[in-house]
């Protein structure tokens, strides 16, 4: 097991910051980055620049959070970011680790980075983290070796590493058990979080990426294949049943929902072209014939819970920084903010 700590000035530090993080039983002041919005910024995968910024609920926005609380250099290919109670998980693909830190000041807590190998994706269940891996691809570039790690998040022990279908990612909690998407192939694994041993799984299209929750408790799940092409499937987890699937605008990503849950959206990003937002109502049966709003080189999508404001990260055709665009619900755009290399996703804190 490697555990990898900060030195006592840093823990002195981080204690100090926990002193004066959130918590509204007391009074007490909440750390700066209490409320806001996250940016995940990838990187470049050669040079492994991965950041993290923030915007503050008056859209003030501070660049490299990260190594700005740390006093490190910037490093890692950040594919995401999840936050449980106190803390934020970052997810470093390229280096193989989980870098977890305080959520509300990101003062770094422990870097875990044993039995990880291309990891993709967090989620927390009874006191255990649960990440995706990759593994390494074979000779035919397919990932027959990818894996969920369990970790001990009081220890940072690895308690397990259970192996999944090929490429497994999205990772979503429901009922005691983790439900693994495998985008590699047409599964969705199912784990009980008592045994952490999978116990069943279903089929959905080809390639399945990530989970959403609607309004009525049901899960949607994006399939994006460059050969099959992409679909939404709207999934009665408790039963593993299908209770709809259709197919929508190809090379999809960034599956999310509006604060409500009765809304889903997705981005379309075919390379070369044009990428476009889309919304789907839970109770459609087809995808939307138009989207909100469409620009080139968009590379993520989130939605703001609050007030329905969309988030799209543009990659700047991956030379040199991004930018974040801020636009209404109906696509009008409000304003614009630089970014880190590459961002692909948005948190939102409020």
């Amino acid at each position: 097991m490697k555990i990898i700590f900060k030195s006592l000035l840093i823990s002195l530090s981080i204690a100090v910051f926990a002193l004066t993080s959130c918590d509204d039983k007391n009074g007490l002041p909440q750390g700066k980055y209490a409320s806001g919005i996250l940016v995940v910024n990838e990187g470049n995968f050669t040079e492994a620049d991965g950041s993290i910024d923030f915007i503050s609920t008056d859209y003030e926005l501070t660049s490299g959070i990260y190594a700005l609380e740390n006093e490190v250099a910037t490093s890692g290919v950040f594919q995401s970011l999840y936050l449980d109670k106190d803390r934020a998980y970052m997810v470093d693909q390229s280096g193989s680790r989980v870098i977890r830190v305080y959520a509300e000041t990101f003062a770094q807590d422990v870097i875990w980075e044993d039995d990880l190998s291309t990891p993709r994706y967090v989620t927390i269940a009874n006191d255990k983290a649960y990440v995706s891996n990759w593994g390494e691809f074979d000779e035919n570039f397919d990932l027959p070796n990818s894996f969920v790690t369990v970790i001990n998040v009081n220890t940072g022990e690895t308690l397990k590493t259970i192996p999944t279908d090929n490429g497994s990612e999205g990772l979503t909690a429901f009922g005691g058990n983790i439900y693994v998407a495998n985008s590699y192939s047409n599964t969705i694994q199912v784990i009980d979080t008592e045994t952490d041993t999978i116990i069943s799984e279903f089929e959905v299209p080809f390639a399945p990426t990530t989970f959403t929750e609607d309004i009525q408790g049901k899960y949607w799940v994006l399939s994006s294949h460059w050969l099959e092409g992409a679909h939404l499937s709207q999934v009665d987890l408790a039963s593993e049943e299908i209770i709809k699937t259709f197919p929508v605008a190809g090379s999809s990503k960034s599956l999310t929902r509006n604060g409500a849950g009765d809304q889903i959206y997705y981005l379309s990003a075919p390379y070369g072209e044009d990428a476009s937002v889309y919304k789907v109502a839970t109770s459609a049966t087809e995808a939307p014939a138009e989207p909100i709003i469409s620009a080139t080189n968009l590379y993520g999508l989130g939605v703001d819970p609050s007030n329905g404001d969309l988030y799209l990260a543009n990659h700047n055709a991956f030379q040199g920084n991004g930018t974040v665009i801020r636009a209404t619900s109906t696509g009008e755009i409000i304003e614009t903010f630089p970014a880190g290399r590459a961002p692909n996703g948005f948190v939102f804190r409020k």
